[in-house]
C-alpha cells in the first residue's frame, strides 16, 4: 500500500494547530502550513527575507 497524505482544513478556531502538533507528537510526519510554509518577507518592498521584519505573513499569491 502507498503513502497516504492527509490535507486538515477549517476556519480559524476549529484546531487545525492542535491536531498537527499531536501528530507530530505521536511521530507522524506533519507540516504546519502556518508556520513552516509561510512567506517570510519585507511587507514593504515584498523582498524575501531569512526572518521576517514583521509579524504579518505576506502571501505569494497577493491575498
Amino acid at each position: 500500500m502507498g503513502i497516504r497524505n492527509y490535507l486538515i482544513e477549517g476556519v480559524s478556531g476549529t484546531g487545525k494547530t492542535s491536531v498537527c502538533t499531536e501528530l507530530q507528537r505521536r511521530g507522524y510526519q506533519a507540516i504546519h502550513g502556518d508556520r513552516e510554509l509561510r512567506y517570510k518577507g519585507d511587507p514593504k518592498t515584498d523582498t524575501p527575507m531569512a526572518t521576517s521584519v514583521s509579524d504579518r505573513h505576506l502571501s505569494p499569491f497577493g491575498m
